[in-house]
């Protein structure tokens, strides 16, 4: 029986019982950008070589309906710190303002239960400076009201970048041509380094208010990354303290990069399809890395691990995959928000299975409180993702609710609608609609047997069509009021 009120949207009072601390599991959190469903070998793409990721699906539990919460990255990634849609903290795009301060975030509510908290890769949600310009956000200048970085929102270690940079010599490099064909880097002016001259890119990692590493960082961006974040790991572990952190990597958001060894892997393929299959295999071996250190460290079994990408593949080259999906990033077709998703959690959760119930980005903070045996805060805003440990855990089959969706109409060449229009989805255990035009009209699917969205069959359920679209509208409306501020109590 689907929900057919807005009961998940009121502030959780999670069932939980607070476990002691040595018993609390560590999260790690690992996200990648722009990477397909298609673009894993475990899902049958026959290029990719990604056999880490492939032992994770198998050992773990392989989410084949799991959901970014927007179609393109900053929107997802408020979604995953906060448990609430885009709509109601205001990123409603890329790189569009920054977290607001009234939102409260899983690093917050993690470190107040004693979490070491760490942030390290891509952020997206927050410029990092109120005064040193950095790429994406909108203007030539810092604008104070976007500073939202990692270390106020809940982050006590923190290795970040405010947006996107290259994924092998992220500071400097001197061969743009190599990147994907149709993007152009946003460099400052050319700068001598050692010896090498090449592009400084305009973008720095930051590890706190006014601090950034400014020297060279050479080599695979993932690997640089994964090592700072494998330092925090050590150092939690060797305090016996239990940790959060969120890895997000840059990989494989343009400008795509990979060096000789990664590319090596790919002989056959073109010198941009090298550094494509190159970028993603070098993200793989860091989740290889990463899944190494926690059983080096004794702590794999009471660590949970979870895997998923912000959004569906970039259109602006065909290298990538959404797999037998409708549609790539930018759209609320499957292929925009349907991504790779794994979890493991070895001490509590049955490995070797798959699960096709909707999960989506939205869920990790109130199933990570859980998790944790953490209640809300008495000051929670009002969620939109929902507890689905008992969907991990096996006890329950189905979500039974539902997952909603909405995003402007920015690029009509992918979306296939108009730009400026609203696009809109609502997902069930089995039934999607969806609408591309605000609302005037209504596409249906059965997800079970179509996930291709090949065929609508709302004329032949207008019931449904009109119990799933006035529950949009209700939702909407509590988006809308969310965004006013009407349910911050803090």
């Amino acid at each position: 029986m689907i929900k057919a009120k807005l009961l998940s949207l009121s502030i959780l009072a999670i069932s939980a019982t607070a476990l002691p601390a040595n018993e609390k599991p560590n999260i790690v959190l690992v996200m990648t950008d722009d990477q397909g469903w298609g673009d894993v070998a475990y899902y049958g793409n026959p290029v990719v070589k990604t056999p880490h990721l492939d032992a994770m699906s198998k050992e773990g539990i392989r989410l084949d309906r799991f959901y970014a919460a927007a179609p393109v990255c900053s929107p997802t990634r408020g979604s995953c710190l906060t448990g609430r849609h885009p709509y109601r903290y205001g990123i409603l795009w890329a790189g569009e303002n920054g977290l607001p301060m009234g939102e409260l975030t899983l690093a917050e509510t993690l470190g107040k239960a004693g979490y070491a908290t760490g942030h390290f890769g891509k952020w997206h949600v927050g410029q990092m400076s109120k005064t040193i310009k950095q790429t994406y956000f909108p203007g030539d200048k810092a604008d104070p009201k976007n500073y939202s970085p990692p270390w106020e929102n809940g982050y006590d270690t923190v290795f970040a970048t405010a947006a996107s940079l290259p994924t092998y010599n992220p500071y400097y490099h001197d061969s743009p041509q190599l990147g994907t064909p149709g993007y152009k880097f946003i460099m400052d002016k050319p700068v001598e380094h050692g010896s090498m001259i090449g592009l400084r890119f305009r973008e720095n990692y930051w590890t706190g208010p006014g601090q950034f590493v400014d020297e060279n960082l050479p080599g695979e961006d993932s690997e640089i990354l994964m090592g700072r974040a494998l330092k925090f790991i050590e150092k939690s572990a060797a305090k016996k303290k239990p940790f959060f952190t969120t890895i997000w990597f840059h990989a494989v958001h343009t400008p795509i990069v990979a060096g000789n060894e990664m590319r090596a892997l790919y002989p056959k393929e073109t010198i941009e399809g090298q550094h494509w299959f190159g970028c993603l295999s070098a993200m793989d071996k860091e989740v290889g890395r990463l899944r190494t250190k926690l059983r080096s460290l004794g702590i794999a079994d009471n660590t949970i691990v979870w895997f998923c990408s912000d959004n569906g593949p970039s259109y602006i080259h065909d290298f990538n995959s959404a797999g037998p999906f409708s549609g790539k990033k930018a759209t609320l077709w499957e292929g925009g928000i349907r991504v790779p998703g794994i979890v493991e959690w070895p001490a509590k959760l049955k490995g070797q299975r798959v699960l096709t119930a909707p999960i989506g980005t939205s869920d990790f903070y109130p199933t990570m409180l859980a998790a944790v045996g953490i209640e809300a805060p008495e000051n929670q805003p009002i969620l939109d993702g929902e507890n689905v440990l008992p969907l991990l855990t096996g006890e329950k089959k189905e979500r039974g609710s539902y997952i909603a969706f909405q995003a402007p109409v920015m690029n009509d060449k992918n979306v296939h609608a108009k730009k400026g229009s609203l696009q809109m989805c609502l997902h069930n255990d089995r039934y999607k609609l969806a609408s591309f035009d605000s609302g005037k009209t209504w596409l249906l699917f059965d997800m079970l047997t179509d996930k291709e969205e090949k065929n609508d069959i709302a004329a032949k359920h207008p019931k449904l069509v009109e119990e799933m679209s006035g529950y949009m509208t209700e939702w909407r409306a509590s988006c809308a009021r969310s965004a006013k501020g009407d349910d911050y109590g803090h």
